[in-house]
């Protein structure tokens, strides 16, 4: 089973794609302070691009609640707290684990083989060294199940919710161990377990990742170091 066209993971980021990125992780590591105002010529010069792409990227950030909108071509940071942050991973627990339970539904030969190909690969890519691979070969694998669960209005949703899962993922100590244990965990319960455990362990990882993202962008001790 592959990934059905146009849900791909686009591979080559556009120049609004990558200046979003870099804001959300100026402002998940605090160098955008809640409650700073900020404008696009100044983030702009910071950044050594035009001004118009980082105007489209600060409207992406204003849609994802991420900074507001202010007159003059200035922003406002929205302060980002660690409830927050917790809020929207329990948000997109609920969700996966939904969609993890409906793909479990249509569990056949064909996806369990899939499932175990892509994680086959990710393990490959880990002892070859291939860190550039590990998130999306990772990313290819949950897609696959999001696609089987059939539901694209669950997955609009859930969509909403990935901003603050890290694409700089291997940066967070314990991610990529963590996307690992994840995959088997799911191949084992589309073997041998049933609806709600392949529900659980979608929503119990989901969990852990809170734990780890939580701790590297808000640990005391990390950020005293910083």
């Amino acid at each position: 089973m592959e990934i059905q066209p146009g849900l791909e993971r686009i591979q080559h980021a556009t120049i609004v794609d990558q200046i979003a990125e870099t804001l959300r992780r100026m402002i998940l590591r605090h160098e955008l302070q809640g409650g700073q105002r900020v404008t696009q010529a100044e983030l702009a010069n910071k950044l050594g691009v035009s001004t118009m792409p980082v105007r489209e990227a600060l409207l992406r950030l204003v849609n994802e609640g991420m900074v507001i909108a202010n007159t003059n071509r200035a922003f406002t940071v929205v302060t980002t707290t660690e409830s927050s942050i917790r809020d929207l991973y329990w948000a997109h627990s609920v969700i996966a684990g939904e969609l993890t339970a409906r793909a479990w539904d249509h569990r056949n030969d064909e996806l369990l083989t899939a499932m175990k190909k892509y994680h086959a690969s990710y393990i490959a890519a880990e002892r070859e060294g291939r860190q550039d691979q590990l998130f999306d070969i990772n990313w290819r694998f949950h897609a696959l199940l999001n696609q089987a669960a059939d539901s694209p209005a669950l997955l609009r949703l859930l969509k909403n919710t990935l901003n603050y899962f890290p694409t700089f993922a291997y940066e967070v100590e314990g991610w990529l161990a963590l996307a690992k244990r994840w995959q088997a965990d799911l191949i084992r319960q589309f073997s041998k377990g049933d609806r709600e455990s392949a529900r659980n362990a979608a929503v119990s990882n989901i969990n852990r990742a809170a734990d780890l993202f939580v701790a590297f962008f808000w640990s005391k001790e990390i950020a005293s170091r910083r």
